[in-house]
Protein backbone atom coordinates (compact mmCIF):
# COMPACT_ATOMS: atom_id res chain seq x y z
CA UNK A 1 0.00 0.00 0.00
CA UNK A 2 1.56 3.23 -1.16
CA UNK A 3 0.06 6.68 -0.72
CA UNK A 4 1.28 10.07 -2.05
CA UNK A 5 0.59 12.96 0.31
CA UNK A 6 2.48 16.06 -0.79
CA UNK A 7 5.28 16.97 -3.14
CA UNK A 8 8.88 17.18 -2.03
CA UNK A 9 12.33 16.45 -3.38
CA UNK A 10 14.02 13.15 -2.61
CA UNK A 11 17.07 13.02 -0.35
CA UNK A 12 20.55 11.82 -1.22
CA UNK A 13 22.86 9.55 0.70
CA UNK A 14 24.60 11.26 3.60
CA UNK A 15 22.14 14.11 4.18
CA UNK A 16 18.44 14.90 4.14
CA UNK A 17 18.52 18.50 5.23
CA UNK A 18 16.52 21.28 3.69
CA UNK A 19 12.97 22.48 3.46
CA UNK A 20 10.54 20.27 1.54
CA UNK A 21 12.61 17.08 1.59
CA UNK A 22 10.73 13.86 2.13
CA UNK A 23 10.48 10.21 1.29
CA UNK A 24 8.36 7.11 1.68
CA UNK A 25 8.04 6.54 5.39
CA UNK A 26 7.92 2.98 6.69
CA UNK A 27 4.67 2.38 8.61
CA UNK A 28 4.86 -1.41 8.91
CA UNK A 29 7.36 -4.19 8.20
CA UNK A 30 6.12 -7.79 8.04
CA UNK A 31 8.46 -10.39 9.56
CA UNK A 32 10.12 -12.60 6.95
CA UNK A 33 9.57 -10.07 4.15
CA UNK A 34 12.20 -8.46 1.89
CA UNK A 35 11.78 -5.22 3.88
CA UNK A 36 12.43 -7.10 7.11
CA UNK A 37 15.51 -8.80 5.68
CA UNK A 38 16.85 -5.39 4.68
CA UNK A 39 16.46 -4.10 8.24
CA UNK A 40 13.95 -1.34 7.53
CA UNK A 41 12.77 0.35 10.73
CA UNK A 42 9.20 1.44 11.36
CA UNK A 43 8.60 5.16 12.03
CA UNK A 44 12.24 6.27 11.80
CA UNK A 45 13.11 5.16 8.24
CA UNK A 46 12.31 7.11 5.06
CA UNK A 47 13.07 5.68 1.61
CA UNK A 48 14.44 8.66 -0.29
CA UNK A 49 16.00 7.07 -3.38
CA UNK A 50 15.69 3.84 -5.39
CA UNK A 51 18.34 2.86 -7.95
CA UNK A 52 19.51 6.46 -8.27
CA UNK A 53 16.02 7.95 -8.66
CA UNK A 54 15.04 10.43 -5.91
CA UNK A 55 11.58 9.86 -4.50
CA UNK A 56 8.87 12.51 -4.60
CA UNK A 57 5.19 12.48 -3.67
CA UNK A 58 4.25 10.62 -6.86
CA UNK A 59 3.60 7.11 -5.57
CA UNK A 60 3.66 5.79 -9.15
CA UNK A 61 7.40 6.47 -9.28
CA UNK A 62 7.95 4.40 -6.15
CA UNK A 63 5.78 1.56 -7.45
CA UNK A 64 7.48 1.55 -10.85
CA UNK A 65 11.02 1.44 -9.43
CA UNK A 66 10.13 -1.43 -7.10
CA UNK A 67 8.42 -3.34 -9.92
CA UNK A 68 11.41 -2.81 -12.22
CA UNK A 69 13.64 -4.43 -9.57
CA UNK A 70 11.49 -7.51 -9.02
CA UNK A 71 13.75 -10.50 -8.29
CA UNK A 72 16.81 -8.26 -8.54
CA UNK A 73 18.76 -6.28 -5.95
CA UNK A 74 17.56 -2.69 -5.69
CA UNK A 75 19.88 -0.01 -4.28
CA UNK A 76 17.75 1.88 -1.78
CA UNK A 77 18.83 4.99 0.12
CA UNK A 78 17.17 5.21 3.52
CA UNK A 79 17.25 8.24 5.82
CA UNK A 80 16.77 7.55 9.53
CA UNK A 81 15.36 10.48 11.52
CA UNK A 82 16.60 9.11 14.85
CA UNK A 83 20.26 8.78 13.86
CA UNK A 84 19.98 11.63 11.30
CA UNK A 85 22.01 9.61 8.82
CA UNK A 86 21.45 8.02 5.43
CA UNK A 87 22.46 4.50 4.51
CA UNK A 88 22.27 2.39 1.37
CA UNK A 89 20.60 -0.98 1.68
CA UNK A 90 20.04 -3.78 -0.81
CA UNK A 91 16.48 -5.03 -1.17
CA UNK A 92 15.26 -7.77 -3.51
CA UNK A 93 11.56 -7.12 -4.23
CA UNK A 94 9.87 -10.46 -4.87
CA UNK A 95 6.89 -12.70 -4.29
CA UNK A 96 7.73 -13.90 -0.82
CA UNK A 97 4.47 -15.42 0.43
CA UNK A 98 2.94 -12.26 1.85
CA UNK A 99 1.44 -9.01 0.63
CA UNK A 100 3.26 -6.97 -2.00
CA UNK A 101 6.83 -7.21 -3.26
CA UNK A 102 8.38 -5.60 -0.16
CA UNK A 103 6.14 -6.69 2.71
CA UNK A 104 6.01 -3.13 4.01
CA UNK A 105 3.42 -0.39 4.35
CA UNK A 106 4.85 2.96 3.26
CA UNK A 107 3.42 6.42 2.74
CA UNK A 108 5.02 9.60 1.47
CA UNK A 109 5.84 12.04 4.26
CA UNK A 110 7.88 15.19 4.77
CA UNK A 111 11.04 15.31 6.84
CA UNK A 112 10.11 18.76 8.13
CA UNK A 113 9.72 19.00 11.93
CA UNK A 114 10.19 15.26 12.51
CA UNK A 115 12.03 15.99 15.76
CA UNK A 116 8.68 16.84 17.36
CA UNK A 117 7.13 13.45 16.70
CA UNK A 118 6.52 10.69 19.26
CA UNK A 119 4.60 11.03 22.54
CA UNK A 120 6.26 10.21 25.85
CA UNK A 121 4.64 8.04 28.52
CA UNK A 122 5.36 9.67 31.89
CA UNK A 123 2.94 7.70 34.08
CA UNK A 124 1.06 4.39 33.81
CA UNK A 125 -1.77 3.79 36.28
CA UNK A 126 -2.35 0.33 37.83
CA UNK A 127 -4.95 -1.93 36.19
CA UNK A 128 -5.35 0.48 33.28
CA UNK A 129 -5.39 -0.40 29.57
CA UNK A 130 -1.92 1.16 29.34
CA UNK A 131 -0.67 -1.13 32.11
CA UNK A 132 -2.24 -4.15 30.43
CA UNK A 133 -0.39 -3.22 27.24
CA UNK A 134 2.91 -3.16 29.15
CA UNK A 135 3.74 0.50 28.71
CA UNK A 136 6.76 1.69 30.71
CA UNK A 137 6.76 5.18 32.19
CA UNK A 138 9.54 7.58 31.17
CA UNK A 139 11.07 4.96 28.83
CA UNK A 140 8.29 4.41 26.28
CA UNK A 141 7.25 6.71 23.44
CA UNK A 142 4.04 6.20 21.46
CA UNK A 143 4.93 6.46 17.77
CA UNK A 144 1.70 5.74 15.93
CA UNK A 145 -0.28 3.03 14.15
CA UNK A 146 -0.25 1.51 10.67
CA UNK A 147 -2.45 4.40 9.57
CA UNK A 148 -1.00 7.47 11.30
CA UNK A 149 2.21 8.56 12.99
CA UNK A 150 1.62 10.71 16.07
CA UNK A 151 2.78 14.28 15.51
CA UNK A 152 0.72 15.72 18.34
CA UNK A 153 -1.65 14.74 21.13
CA UNK A 154 -4.74 15.33 19.00
CA UNK A 155 -3.85 12.44 16.71
CA UNK A 156 -3.50 10.07 19.67
CA UNK A 157 -6.80 11.28 21.12
CA UNK A 158 -8.56 10.66 17.81
CA UNK A 159 -7.25 7.09 17.57
CA UNK A 160 -8.11 6.32 21.20
CA UNK A 161 -11.60 7.81 20.98
CA UNK A 162 -12.36 5.90 17.80
CA UNK A 163 -11.32 2.61 19.39
CA UNK A 164 -13.30 3.30 22.55
CA UNK A 165 -16.50 3.95 20.59
CA UNK A 166 -16.32 0.56 18.86
CA UNK A 167 -19.14 -1.87 19.50
CA UNK A 168 -19.55 -2.59 23.23
CA UNK A 169 -16.41 -0.45 23.81
CA UNK A 170 -14.20 -3.47 23.15
CA UNK A 171 -12.30 -2.00 20.24
CA UNK A 172 -8.54 -2.46 20.42
CA UNK A 173 -5.77 -0.62 18.63
CA UNK A 174 -2.25 -1.71 17.74
CA UNK A 175 0.40 0.93 18.37
CA UNK A 176 4.12 1.13 17.73
CA UNK A 177 6.10 1.95 20.87
CA UNK A 178 9.75 2.97 21.09
CA UNK A 179 11.68 2.14 24.26
CA UNK A 180 14.64 4.41 24.99
CA UNK A 181 16.41 1.81 27.17
CA UNK A 182 16.45 -0.99 24.58
CA UNK A 183 16.44 1.49 21.66
CA UNK A 184 13.94 -0.74 19.91
CA UNK A 185 10.39 -0.60 18.58
CA UNK A 186 7.65 -3.04 19.53
CA UNK A 187 3.98 -3.31 18.65
CA UNK A 188 1.48 -3.36 21.51
CA UNK A 189 -2.27 -3.93 21.58
CA UNK A 190 -4.31 -1.57 23.73
CA UNK A 191 -8.04 -1.60 24.48
CA UNK A 192 -9.12 1.95 25.42
CA UNK A 193 -12.23 1.91 27.60
CA UNK A 194 -14.03 3.48 30.50
CA UNK A 195 -14.76 1.63 33.71
CA UNK A 196 -11.27 0.24 34.29
CA UNK A 197 -11.14 1.95 37.70
CA UNK A 198 -9.54 5.29 36.94
CA UNK A 199 -9.68 8.38 34.76
CA UNK A 200 -9.30 8.47 31.01
CA UNK A 201 -9.59 5.81 28.34
CA UNK A 202 -6.06 4.38 28.52
CA UNK A 203 -4.95 5.28 32.07
CA UNK A 204 -1.66 6.95 31.25
CA UNK A 205 -0.14 10.42 31.46
CA UNK A 206 1.22 11.26 28.01
CA UNK A 207 3.36 14.33 27.31
CA UNK A 208 4.90 16.01 24.31
CA UNK A 209 7.20 18.94 23.72
CA UNK A 210 10.86 19.88 24.07
CA UNK A 211 11.42 18.02 27.35
CA UNK A 212 9.81 14.84 26.08
CA UNK A 213 11.47 14.26 22.73
CA UNK A 214 12.89 10.90 21.76
CA UNK A 215 16.52 10.96 22.96
CA UNK A 216 19.41 10.62 20.51
CA UNK A 217 20.84 7.11 20.08
CA UNK A 218 23.49 5.84 22.48
CA UNK A 219 24.77 3.22 20.05
CA UNK A 220 27.21 3.98 17.27
CA UNK A 221 25.94 3.77 13.70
Amino acid sequence: RIFGLRAAQGGAAGSAEGEGIGGFRVFKVTPGSPASEAGLEVFFDFITEINGTPMDANHETFFRKIKESENNRARVVVYNIRTQTSREVGIVPRRWGGSGLLGAVVRYDSLDNVENQGLRVVEVFPNSPAAEAGLVKYKDFLLGTQEVMFRNMDELVEVVNYSATAEEQKGSVNMYVYNSDSESIREVTMTPRRGWGGDGLIGADIRTGLLHRIPPPRRSF
